[in-house]
């Protein structure tokens, strides 16, 4: 009899909590139509659903192979190695832009004839020397001036092939350019390259009158360059009152090699 009876109230219990399992539930569907607690449950099952999904995430993560984090890793350097690629490209190209505005300026202003060309390569160990894009078929020829920038002399062409041709810049030991202050005809000097940003200009006569920041400009004298193509200006005089010559520091207005697009000038004959 206790049995039976321990049977019965086990029964009972059982029954009574699946009883408020389903009273539970269905309060929970019948409440899904009443809007308020509708919204409610809703907002619940939301929270709960994007709670899940982080702590998913951060266990992923948590438990990620290392091969897998390395692989991501590598990705994440390809991707941040083509962005500066990317940027540097995109860098270089506006600095082509401005450079080929401005020598149209110049080709604008001057009216002046010539062969616009890209620089292909640089100097040799040995020498100040670049290789154009353009040559003998474009009309490029041996000893014409180049120019860079708003007409600045560049260098003069060194030797010339069908398609492309060298250009030996002012800053060559080897190169030596007559020149002149200007607005004045006289020569009063020889501009030679010292291997750097800075020219020199010796064996200029005692009696010349030359100051600080006068502008340097081919004399015209040297066969190939007409005359006024802008050289530099004076940065510093050195003088002995016992020499027969003084000379002078010249800087370029540009540096040379920072520039990609030249200007080469026809030669002084075919101006005539």
């Amino acid at each position: 009899m206790p049995r039976a009876w321990y049977n019965t109230d086990r029964a009972r219990s059982t029954a009574k909590r699946i009883g408020i399992f389903f009273l539970v539930i269905f309060a929970f569907w019948i409440s899904s139509f009443v809007p308020i607690l509708s919204s409610f449950f809703h907002a619940i099952e939301g929270g709960t659903y994007q709670a899940g999904s982080l702590l998913g995430r951060a266990t992923s993560r948590l438990f990620a192979n290392e091969d897998s984090l390395s692989a991501q890793l590598n990705v994440c350097t390809d991707r941040l190695t083509a962005s500066t690629v990317l940027a540097a490209s995109s860098e270089a190209d506006a600095r082509e832009v401005q450079e080929w505005r401005t020598l149209m300026g110049y080709v604008a202003r001057t009216n002046v004839k010539g062969v616009a060309a890209r620089i292909i390569a640089r100097d040799t160990p040995e020498e100040s020397v670049v290789t154009i894009d353009r040559g003998e078929v474009a009309g490029v020829r041996v000893g014409a001036a180049v120019v860079i920038g708003d007409g600045t002399l560049f260098g003069i062409v060194n030797s010339v092939n069908t398609t492309s041709a060298t250009v030996r810049l002012t800053e060559d030991p080897k190169s030596a350019i007559p020149g002149a202050i200007l607005g004045k005809q006289k020569t009063i000097g020889l501009v030679t390259g010292q291997g750097g940003a800075l020219l020199s200009m010796e064996y200029i006569p005692q009696d010349t009158l030359l100051a600080l920041h006068d502008i340097v400009v081919t004399s015209g004298l040297s066969g190939s360059l007409t005359q006024g193509i802008v050289i530099g200006t004076v940065t510093n005089i050195l003088a002995t009152p016992s020499a027969p010559f003084i000379s002078a520091t010249i800087s370029t207005v540009h540096d040379p090699r920072e520039w990609t697009t030249v200007f080469v000038l026809p030669y002084p004959e075919e101006i005539l």
